[in-house]
């Protein structure tokens, strides 16, 4: 049912209340929108995709982030309690149990001046049987706060969900008692596969099958696949860092040969690299990306901890690929570049600045970790087809799915 972006950035919602449309109940019957809030003891649990929850944007000419996830969110607690006081938010580590468990996918679009918040949602029995299925649909014009009219539209649609719910669904604490535990609740039947909210690189560090990507990559995935020669296999998070913005990945199978680690660690500026990821899936084709550059400074941005700066070109979908030496070194990970865009606004255009977490952080992450790994001794000068040899046999393509 997910219907997502396959990037952070999301279209910022702007909205008043202008017109809405929700699925029709049967004829001659009284619509969802004209009942009154009713308080019902039912317990339920709700599943909206993080990302949806968290999405956020900019908006330069206002000076001002807008939050339509942070609306979303609030108005399914505030609201939603409302008509459902046992109500509880998933994926959850309490101790709580439920009824019927509601999937929700939120998503906003900019129609010519106007923004369109669609809910779409499912109702499923603590047995997997799907109750009901529904659609509401706001459509608001791009005026006032962004933000109190983001808020303003998720409520409305909330208070439509619930109500359509108690309507159509007839819970009941009696007849449908919370048998259901909310922390054992597999979420992996509700993700679309169709697309990824995020896409990334991996590539692995053992023979055991264990990958490496960033963190950001592989954050609150409900499911994770990886593609490698027209393969699929899912993996699972194992350990992660958010400082870092490093994490390891599990595949359960093994996998003949990894990218070793540089000896010492060390990294020498001006050194030639090679950069391995699957940038723009969508726009560019599923075979791996390979771009040459130079290790141009041992820093990365002021404050950040344990990057190097690289110029070999990267976009997003590069996260978590490996940066190799011409002697198949590891000597990195692509984690981020410099938002061109963003600079170009203040007249810098800044060129090919990207960065890496350096090998060294990632040893120090794989010791804490258990995580075996290999490191070797450049045995001479290397050449361009040893780097691409090591980086292309182990280098992965990530999807996260929520």
């Amino acid at each position: 049912m997910r219907a997502v972006v396959s990037t952070p950035a999301r279209v910022i919602p702007v909205l008043v209340l202008v017109a809405s449309v929700i699925a029709a109940p049967p004829a001659g019957s009284a619509t969802p929108r004209s009942a009154p809030v009713v308080a019902n003891a039912t317990e339920i649990a709700v599943y909206v995709p993080p990302a949806a929850l968290s999405a956020r944007s900019y908006v330069a000419a206002s000076n001002m982030w807008v939050e339509p996830g942070k609306a979303f969110s609030d108005a399914l607690t505030e609201v939603g309690q409302r008509y459902f006081p046992n109500l509880h938010v998933v994926p959850s580590t309490a101790d709580s149990h439920y009824a019927l468990l509601v999937d929700m996918d939120p998503e906003w679009k900019r129609e010519a001046g106007k923004i369109r918040l669609t809910v779409k949602y499912d109702v499923y029995a603590v047995d997997g049987k799907k109750l009901i299925s529904g659609t509401s649909d706001e459509l608001v014009p791009l005026r006032g706060n962004l933000n109190a009219t983001a808020s303003g539209a998720s409520v409305v649609a909330i208070q439509q969900i619930m109500s359509d719910i108690q309507y159509r669904a007839k819970p009941d604490p009696t007849r449908m008692p919370a048998t259901g535990s909310v922390a054992a609740i597999d979420l992996a039947p509700l993700v679309d596969r169709e697309k990824p909210v995020r896409t990334g690189t991996a590539f692995f560090v053992n023979g055991s099958g264990q990958l490496l990507t960033a963190a950001h990559v592989s954050r609150d995935c409900v499911v994770i696949e990886a593609h490698q020669d027209g393969e699929t296999f899912p993996v699972k998070a194992k350990a992660y860092s958010d400082l870092l913005d490093v994490a390891v990945l599990d595949s359960g199978k093994p996998h003949a040969g990894a990218i070793a680690l540089r000896e010492g660690n060390e990294i020498i500026l001006g050194e030639s690299v090679t950069s391995v990821g699957y940038p723009l899936q969508g726009l560019l084709g599923d075979s791996p990306n390979v771009t040459r550059g130079n290790i141009s400074a041992s820093k990365g941005l002021r404050g950040s901890l344990g990057m190097f700066q690289f110029s070999a070109p990267i976009q997003p979908g590069n996260s978590g690929g490996p940066i190799v030496s011409d002697n198949g070194e590891l000597l990195g990970m692509a984690v981020s570049t410099l938002n061109a865009a963003s600079l170009a606004q203040t007249g810098q255009i800044p060129q090919n600045v990207n960065f890496a977490l350096d090998a060294r952080y990632v040893a120090m992450f794989l010791r804490r970790e258990k995580v075996p790994f290999e490191s070797m001794r450049a045995p001479g000068a290397g050449s361009m087809q040893v780097a691409n040899k090591a980086a292309l046999g182990n280098t992965v393509q990530l999807n996260c799915y929520q």
